[in-house]
């Protein structure tokens, strides 16, 4: 049953019935696509903030390691880096 608006502006079936303008909302509600999962800025932002946060956490580690030699320090960031990758993975899970 599709809905159109005559020229008169009300709302009509295809058999020329007039259908009250409530029916009408609920009828083109239902017709609604499902949920697409979008992706907003706010998350995007979000997400590509981790990652740098990543980056930054490896070669924090890396420098510690390399430069100081104090494998506890490179630990550290090591665990920081790996944290946050199991919260990303986590977030883009929900």
């Amino acid at each position: 049953m599709k809905l159109f608006k005559s020229k008169s502006g009300v709302a009509t079936d295809t058999d020329g019935a007039t259908v009250a303008p409530v029916t009408v909302v609920r009828r083109l509600e239902a017709a609604a696509p499902v949920r697409s999962r979008k992706i907003t800025y706010d998350s995007l932002g979000n997400r590509l903030l981790k990652v740098a946060v990543v980056f930054l956490c490896t070669i924090n580690a890396l420098m510690w390691e390399y430069y100081t030699e104090s494998r506890m320090m490179a630990i550290v960031w090591t665990a920081i880096a790996v944290s946050f990758v199991v919260w990303i993975v986590q977030d883009m899970r929900r």
